[in-house]
């Protein structure tokens, strides 16, 4: 509790006795907050008797880190040492050490920089640290390995490094191997002008190389022209075939096929080489279901590659579209273990044996199936007619192991910087915690208290590391129930399926933001939400409050409806437009028309094919969970898309243009 003294301090930084009364944030909290705007604000004399309250509190060693942060100096060491020693089980010990290791690097104090920098975290610092051993007696030879890795990369370094590597190269220490590796890598993953650059350090007898590749990197297509190949190094030029085929195949494919049929003979290419070009063009082909991936097939290719898992999931995809389904067991025979043991070749390989008369074996199949919580098991309960299982199982844990959980330093720091909204720094934390546990039971207890907290997507990520799938109360959260339920209502879409969403897009995460930008339980982006605030009148000022959940919901939902009305009210393409957008959608379309499993199975994004089938299973997870009826998976079994508009619409009538679809 705090005295009276520090409630008046509290609230003389702070500015109100309504923020104080009426604050979510405990005492101590609210203290916290106060020391840190005290400091900001350079109100020494408040924000030490602040800090001198919170000696005891979890988040103390963040108000010493904030200080020290204002020292990153010499002078500052043994301050700075003394707390690397005594908070040496935070993250924030680290980050220290590589902020202090930055600033004296920017000093050129290399030697006492060495002493709190792990060497390569930073080429910048580990150039400077290599010159320092030069200018101490060291030898350019004696360094050349750790040069040569820091040269060896396809993008340029820091200037910092550029006299390093001007010595290291006139002292004859980089070889035409080490250039032409660095110059691949280049040609492959980096920048003409970086290949212009690398142009030079090639001997003369290979420099037309350079010149060849900037072309290909400008326009692959110029590799057809019938004297583009030189022929002087076959081994040197092949690459460059490589390289142009596959970007061709990823763009016109029709283009890339007829360009490797006129190349392929004008210069040698060692096996690998074609393997590479004929992996890439069968999966270029198969994903626009082009007629060329399935001639590819037919020409006795159905063992290539069979090791392949992106391969033979193409594979299966082209026989799907094409109703080969002797072709579909045969494959599933000759499958590696891994991928014949996986739920889809079991139920594929089901149906196939049902569509050629094989009922017993495929009835055994999909009734084993069926008792799976998973996308294949609800189609196979779907098409039996079963209901589908939830297989809820929770953890059971000793309550002496979740008090010494609950114990662990990691989990209290974590635990105020997440009620804090301080997300980036809870998850280091809970990091930091997960490192420490030594057993399945911790771990399941920290992902109990984490789900206890509101941290639902923390407590999803902790119990799959236990292998334990089936506690559906910390996998599937039913937090914010009511605001689904009321949005739902508002936007005349299941409540399950919004809820589903979240569980894909966010983990169930209120505080989640992605690489992206996009925030929230629905991950919502914050120009939607502008967009979204004003046709709506949803309250929305600036991105946090995309992290409150009654907002982030209503935006989330609002585009799902979107996408919903735009694609005729059909849900897998909505919930397929929600992750990949709607021109892709339209562009996927064109690819042929197909009954909605074997559409599905069919996208040609890995991404959005697996987001789709977790948004379809987790939508049927909330609808058991919420007791609703749901029939999402009879859907998915009794309809087809893809084709034109005219095709959605003769769907949905029972006209007789569904002939022309």
């Amino acid at each position: 509790m705090l005295t009276k003294s520090l409630t008046f301090i509290f609230i003389a930084v702070i500015g109100s006795t309504a923020s104080f009364a009426n604050s979510k944030n405990s005492p101590e909290q609210l203290t916290f907050l106060a020391a840190e705007k005290a400091f900001a604000k350079g109100d020494l004399k408040t924000y030490l008797q602040l800090k001198k309250a919170l000696k005891d509190y979890p988040l103390y060693p963040y108000l010493e880190y904030k200080e020290l942060l204002n020292k990153l100096s010499r002078k500052h060491q043994k301050d700075i040492d003394s707390f690397i020693t005594e908070y040496s089980n935070t993250p924030l010990a680290n980050r220290l050490k590589y902020r202090f290791a930055q600033e004296l690097g920017k000093q050129n104090h290399i030697a006492m920089m060495q002493q709190y920098y792990s060497y390569g975290s930073d080429p910048e610092l580990d150039c400077k640290i290599l010159k320092h051993q030069l200018k101490n007696g060291s030898s350019i030879k004696s360094l050349s390995n750790r040069i040569e890795d820091l040269w060896s990369v396809p993008k340029s370094q820091d200037k910092a490094c550029d006299s390093l590597f001007t010595r290291w190269i006139d002292k004859g220490l980089l070889t035409e191997e080490v250039a032409y590796h660095r110059f691949y890598r280049t040609a492959q993953e980096g920048s003409i002008g970086l290949l212009k650059y690398l142009k030079r350090f090639l001997p003369r007898n290979q420099q037309y190389i350079a010149d060849l590749w900037i072309r290909v990197k400008k326009d692959p297509g110029v590799v057809n022209r019938t004297n583009f190949f030189p022929g002087k190094d076959p081994n040197l030029e092949a690459p460059l075939l490589v390289y142009a085929i596959k970007k061709l195949a990823w763009g016109d494919r029709d283009r890339a096929y007829r360009v490797w049929q006129h190349t392929k003979n004008r210069i040698p290419l060692a096996e690998g080489h074609h393997d590479d070009i004929e992996r890439t063009l069968f999966l270029a082909l198969a994903t626009e279901n082009n007629s060329k991936a399935l001639d590819w097939l037919d020409k006795k290719n159905i063992s290539r590659f069979i090791s392949d898992d992106l391969v033979s999931h193409w594979k299966l995809a082209v026989y799907l579209r094409n109703e080969r389904w002797n072709n579909i067991k045969q494959l599933f025979q000759i499958l590696p273990n891994d991928q014949r043991n996986s739920n889809k070749w079991k139920y594929w390989n089901a149906i196939a044996q049902e569509k050629t008369g094989q009922h017993e074996e495929s009835a055994f199949m999909l009734k084993e199936l069926a008792q799976k919580r998973d996308y294949y098991g609800y189609l196979a309960a779907s098409r039996l007619n079963q209901p589908l299982k939830l297989n809820h199982e929770p953890v059971t844990i000793d309550t002496d192991v979740i008090k010494q959980v609950k114990s662990s330093d990691y989990l209290m720091r974590a635990k105020e910087l997440f009620e804090l909204e301080r997300y980036i720094n809870a998850t280091r934390e809970w990091r930091y915690l997960l490192n420490n546990l030594n057993s399945d039971s911790e771990i399941m207890a920290a992902s109990k208290i984490a789900h206890s907290w509101g941290w639902y997507n923390q407590g999803i990520l902790t119990i799959a590391k236990t292998g334990h799938w089936d506690d559906t109360d910390i996998r599937f959260p039913t937090a914010f129930k009511s605001s689904y339920i009321k949005m739902a209502k508002k936007v005349n879409l299941p409540p399950q399926w919004l809820m589903g969403v979240s569980r894909q897009e966010s983990a169930y995460g209120p505080l989640a933001v992605s690489p992206a930008g996009a925030y929230g339980l629905m991950q919502v982006m914050p120009a939607t939400a502008k967009v979204y605030s004003n046709k709506f009148n949803i309250p929305y000022s600036s991105r946090r409050d995309l992290l409150k959940p009654d907002i982030n919901i209503e935006m989330g939902s609002r585009y799902l409806e979107l996408r919903y009305d735009q694609f005729s009210k059909n849900p897998v393409y909505a919930s397929a437009a929600y992750n990949a957008g709607k021109n892709r959608i339209d562009m996927w379309k064109k690819f042929g028309r197909h009954p909605t499993d074997i559409w599905i199975e069919s996208i040609p994004y890995t991404e959005t094919r697996i987001y789709i089938k977790k948004v379809m299973t987790y939508r049927a997870v909330y609808a058991l969970k919420l007791g609703i009826e749901d029939d999402i998976f009879n859907y998915i079994l009794t309809s087809e898309m893809g084709g034109d508009t005219s095709c959605d619409l003769a769907s949905n009538t029972n006209n007789n243009s569904m002939a022309t679809c």
